[in-house]
């Protein structure tokens, strides 16, 4: 079980106002925002992501048909 103190004022409105004081709503609303935060950092973050995008990004520079003069030279 959890209990926790309110001392800031535009949390307790939004807790308030926008939850309508419902605590799982709330609970479940930091949760999400919470695994989207962890997620979108992961995925920002990652080198083997960062690779990929790399790697894609210089396959369709090496397959475009644009440049079959360079790659008969």
């Amino acid at each position: 079980m959890l209990t926790l103190k309110i001392e800031d004022e535009r949390i307790e409105h939004i807790f308030l106002n926008e939850f309508h004081s419902n605590k799982d709503k709330f609970f479940e609303f930091i949760q999400n925002s919470y695994e989207t935060m962890k997620s979108s950092k992961n995925t920002d973050n990652s080198d083997e992501n960062f690779i990929y995008l790399q790697e894609s990004s210089m396959s369709k520079t090496w397959d475009n048909d644009d440049d079959k003069v360079w790659d008969e030279l």
